[in-house]
C-alpha cells in the first residue's frame, strides 16, 4: 500500500508552498469538510461559509455548511452565512424550457423534478441571521488586513451580487472556482450519463448571467480548476491509508475526535457511488498553489445568449484573438495538473486531526498512529 501519510518534513515543505492567501472565504452550494479542514491545516485562516443554490436549494446548502463544522466544534469561530436563493435571471421554467430547446442535462440540482431537501425534519443548526452572505463577503474583503482568496465552488451569485454593489472588490480578492470545463463534447456524447455529467459545467449554468459578471471581472488573480477537479476520485488506497493512520476502524467508531475520519471513510469501503474530490481540489489549489503542475493562461468569458446550445459554458480565447469591445473577458490560470500525490498527502493530514480545540487555541492535533 503507498503511504500518503504527511510527515513533519512534508508538512513544512508544504507550508512553505503557500503563497499570499493569507485568509480564505469559502462560497459554496454544498459545503464539505475537507474544503475547510485544507486551509486550516495549513495555516491559513477561513473568515467563513456562505453559502448559494446550486446542488441543493440555499436552505439545505447552509445546514450543510454547519453540519460540516460541527464534528470538529468549527462553528465557534467560522461562521456561516445564507446567500442568493435563485438566479439573478432564470427561474425553473426557463432552465426547463432551454433544455426542451437544446436537450437535458444530467444533473438538476435543487430544480430537479424529484429534488428532496437534505434537512431533516425541525432540524436546528448554526448561522448568521442578521447578515446575509453577500454584505459580509463584500465586508470580509473591505476590512482584511490580509489577501482574501475566495473558492467559489458552487453557481456565481452571490459573487455577482456582490460586484454589482462594489466593482472594485475584484481587484483585492484572488478567485479559485469549481467549474470551467472545456473540450468536454466528446465525452459527454460517448460516455455515457455519469461522464456527461463530469464534463457538465452546472455551476455556471444555473446562472450563466452571473458566472459572466465574475469570471469577467477584473480579479487580482482568477483561477480555474476545470476538468482537473473531475479526474481525482477518493480511493480505496486512500481509504486504508486513512484508517492504518487513525489506528483501525475500533479507534475510529469510539473516539469522538476522529469525527471526520468516521464521516469520510465510514465503514472503511468506498461508497458504491464514488464522486470525484471536485471542492476539495479546488480548495487544495488555492491552499498549495505551488503544487499545480500543469496548467495555461486564456480570456475567458461565459455563454449568456438562451438561444444558444452552449448557455452557460465557459469560452476560452488566446490574448491576442479576444474581444475588444462587446462581450467582457479576463484572464485566468485554467489548471490541468495537480501534484496528485501530495494531494492525498493533504486529504490525510487534515483529516486525522484533532480539530475540537482549534477555536479556542488556533491549533489541532495531529492523530496519526505513528
Amino acid at each position: 500500500m503507498r503511504a500518503f501519510r504527511t510527515p513533519l518534513t512534508t508538512v513544512t515543505g508544504l507550508l512553505a508552498s503557500i503563497a499570499a492567501a493569507e485568509v480564505m472565504i469559502v462560497d459554496n452550494d454544498t459545503p464539505t469538510p475537507l474544503q475547510v479542514l485544507m486551509p486550516l491545516s495549513a495555516g491559513i485562516k477561513v473568515l467563513g461559509i456562505s453559502t448559494v443554490l446550486g446542488d441543493y436549494d440555499v436552505d439545505a446548502a447552509t445546514y450543510e455548511a454547519a453540519s460540516c463544522l460541527t464534528p470538529g466544534n468549527l462553528s465557534a469561530c467560522i461562521p456561516v452565512y445564507k446567500g442568493a436563493a435563485q438566479p439573478l435571471l432564470l427561474t425553473n421554467d426557463t432552465y426547463q424550457q432551454w433544455q426542451q430547446l437544446y436537450g437535458s442535462i444530467v444533473w438538476q440540482g435543487c430544480w430537479a423534478g424529484d429534488y428532496a431537501s437534505p434537512v431533516p425534519t425541525n432540524a436546528t443548526y448554526n448561522y448568521d441571521e442578521n447578515t446575509g452572505a453577500v454584505q459580509w463577503i463584500m465586508d470580509s474583503v473591505k476590512t482584511s488586513k490580509e489577501n482574501v482568496t475566495i473558492v467559489a465552488a458552487g453557481t456565481m451569485t452571490n459573487l455577482a451580487l456582490a460586484l454589482a454593489q462594489w466593482p472594485e472588490m475584484a481587484e483585492k480578492v484572488k478567485l479559485v472556482i469549481m467549474g470551467g470545463y472545456v473540450d468536454g463534447q466528446i465525452a459527454q456524447a460517448t460516455g455515457g450519463d455519469f461522464t456527461n455529467d463530469l464534463y457538465t459545467d452546472f455551476n455556471l449554468m444555473l446562472d450563466p448571467e452571473a458566472a459572466q459578471v465574475a469570471l469577467s471581472a477584473p480579479w487580482r488573480e482568477l483561477v480555474i480548476v476545470g476538468n482537473i477537479s473531475s479526474q481525482i476520485y477518493p480511493t480505496q488506497e486512500l481509504f486504508d491509508e486513512i484508517v492504518t493512520v487513525s489506528g483501525g476502524l475500533t479507534a475510529i467508531s469510539q473516539n469522538s475526535t476522529f469525527g471526520y475520519v468516521k464521516e469520510t471513510v465510514g465503514n472503511g469501503t468506498l461508497p458504491a457511488f464514488n464522486l470525484p474530490f471536485w471542492d476539495e481540489v479546488a480548495s487544495f489549489i488555492a491552499t498549495y498553489p505551488d503544487l499545480v503542475t500543469e496548467s495555461y493562461d486564456a480570456y475567458v468569458s461565459v455563454d449568456t445568449s438562451y438561444a444558444s446550445p452552449f448557455y452557460g459554458n465557459l469560452r476560452i480565447v488566446p490574448a491576442d484573438l479576444r474581444p475588444k469591445k462587446g462581450v467582457r473577458t479576463s484572464k485566468a490560470k485554467l489548471v490541468t495538473g495537480i501534484d496528485v500525490e501530495r494531494f492525498y498527502g493533504n486529504v490525510v493530514n487534515a483529516l486525522v486531526r484533532d480539530w475540537s480545540s482549534y477555536c479556542s487555541t488556533g491549533r489541532s492535533t495531529s492523530l496519526m498512529n505513528n
